[in-house]
């Protein structure tokens, strides 16, 4: 049974066909030995946009560090490799589907979808534990605005 939403625009859309529509992307893969640690933002501020439909997603002063870095390279259990980058806010992401803690790239975090909320491409995962919460966007969805 496919899961679809029904957005403001009123389109109909197949979360199940959309999210497992990744491309292949090379580079390494990896687990973090700690879990997400203190937070560094920078200071430019200029917008980062989905690639896709540029709508505003986040700006590089939400930037921050999680286990000492701002860019990560993990595998989902299909072996889909992704390069995210960590996010303090992501105001234009729908966040999707209710949090699980299974396959979590950051130990003691439970994840969710995060979604363009104008086009609903996936752009990445939002993980959220007790006290801090952040956005892991995978940056070849994301452009410079």
């Amino acid at each position: 049974m496919s899961s679809t939403i029904t957005t403001t625009r009123t389109a109909r859309v197949d979360l199940t066909a959309l999210l497992l529509r990744e491309p292949r992307s090379s580079g390494g893969a990896g687990r973090p030995d700690t879990a997400p640690g203190d937070e560094t933002g920078v200071k430019d501020a200029a917008p980062l946009v989905c690639r896709r439909c540029r709508t505003v997603i986040t700006g590089r002063d939400q930037a921050i560090l999680v286990n000492d870095a701002h860019l990560h390279a993990f595998f989902n259990p299909a072996g889909v490799v992704y390069e995210i980058r960590c996010f303090r806010q992501a105001p234009g992401c729908f966040i999707h589907g209710r949090p699980t803690t299974e396959f979590t790239w950051f130990s003691g975090y439970s994840w969710q979808f995060c979604l363009c909320s104008t086009c609903l491409t996936h752009l990445g995962w939002f993980f959220s534990a007790a006290d801090f919460s952040f956005y892991g966007l995978i940056g070849n969805r994301l452009d410079a605005g």
